[in-house]
């Protein structure tokens, strides 16, 4: 029966349910024991909308945010509320006080492609009025106006609403549009991870390109690039980041598997932006091919550039692919070209966060929370 109402936005009655009535349903139909244990007189910080579902870029998103979240806020307990269980909020809002923390997973879900999720972040910042509210890096997008209108009219109420954009173009927009709000620009949350070692034999290629609304090659440029990718070299695997559902237990397990198989590759192949990303953190030799939106580009340029061993090929260009692709196939990656100088980045996230949380904490906890510089592993930089 849950599984049936949640998935009203798929039948031909999903345009006449109201979003919020969907979630007051579920409510109504499930088991309130099967809550997140949370005392309202503890320290804590909300991880809202977390995946649950098959995309491994998403899923890397969620494991980032929590992991940044408990390495600089120890004294905070961390809950998890993930993307289908957001009807859960209402119930343990008594739990929640107006000094705890919302966050908002990052990504690139803000906008009307997925209009699901954006329904569900324009409710939990009109849920939470009175709590600070971060929503971590995102890349926005947009297309119909009504959508990006009434988004506007819900982020432009909370006064407490703290806005991260992943890339440059992102935040041009969100700056100009959302203007009673805070707007910063830092990485996506991934790259704050470093997932170099153990380093493995790395041998072949690997396709990791997509196949949904974000496509921008089509399947007969793919099918091509992939026959003649296949004919110079022997071992050539796909493997894409979105593996359809699983359980949610076996997250972390789902991508080691697959940063291990970048580290046994010795070039990859994507139109993924966490493809790409994955690449970085695995220090793996990549060619990047665009998407439908600005996100990879603007991420690239942004961030990555400066890594010899990730190459971002603009246009689509059989010829030049294949060509990128075996400049990178024996290249050796000296440590020197792997610093990437974002060190201080993450500053302005870590500053909206112990705005709250400063004033929240006992003397002795704020004397250990002065030091308050990332953790950074060798990827990025000291």
């Amino acid at each position: 029966m849950m599984r049936q109402i949640y998935n009203l936005r798929s039948s031909k009655y999903a345009k006449k349910v109201p979003f919020v009535l969907k979630l007051i349903i579920k409510n109504l139909l499930s088991n309130k024991n099967d809550l997140p244990v949370i005392q309202k007189d503890e320290l804590k910080i909300v991880v809202a909308l977390a995946a649950d579902y098959g995309n491994l870029g998403d899923i890397a998103i969620t494991y980032a945010q929590i992991k940044f979240l408990k390495e600089h806020f120890p004294n905070h307990k961390i809950v998890t509320v993930y993307a289908y269980d957001i009807y859960k909020l209402s119930t343990m809002k008594k739990s929640i006080n107006p000094d705890d923390i919302i966050t908002i997973i990052g990504g690139g879900n803000m906008g009307d492609l997925y209009g699901g999720i954006e329904a569900s972040r324009r409710y939990i910042i009109k849920l939470f009025p009175d709590n600070q509210i971060i929503s971590f890096p995102q890349t926005i997008d947009f297309h119909r106006k009504k959508s990006f209108k009434k988004s506007i009219k819900v982020y432009s109420k909370h006064n407490d609403l703290h806005i991260f954009a992943r890339e440059p173009i992102s935040y041009e927009i969100m700056k100009a549009s959302f203007n009673n709000n805070n707007v910063f620009l830092v990485p996506d949350i991934v790259l704050y991870l470093n997932k170099e070692e153990p380093k493995l034999n790395r041998d072949g290629v690997i396709l990791c390109l997509r196949n949904d609304l974000e496509n921008k090659i089509s399947n007969n440029q793919k099918d091509n690039l992939a026959l003649h990718i296949k004919e110079k070299y022997e071992n050539v695997n796909v493997y894409d980041t979105y593996i359809g559902n699983f359980p949610k237990e076996f997250s972390e397990i789902e991508l080691n598997n697959i940063w291990d198989a970048f580290k046994k590759s010795k070039v990859v192949v994507t139109d993924r932006l966490h493809g790409m990303i994955f690449c970085a953190i695995t220090k793996t030799p990549c060619v990047v091919l665009p998407n439908s939106n600005h996100k990879i580009a603007s991420t690239y340029y942004k961030w990555l550039a400066k890594l010899n061993f990730i190459i971002f090929v603009e246009n689509f260009d059989e010829k030049i692919i294949l060509e990128q692709i075996d400049s990178l196939y024996n290249i050796t990656i000296e440590n020197e070209y792997l610093c990437l100088d974002i060190s201080d980045k993450y500053g302005p996230l870590l500053n909206a966060l112990k705005i709250d949380t400063f004033n929240n904490i006992t003397i002795k906890d704020k004397n250990l929370s002065l030091d308050l510089n990332i953790k950074r592993g060798p990827l990025l930089g000291p």
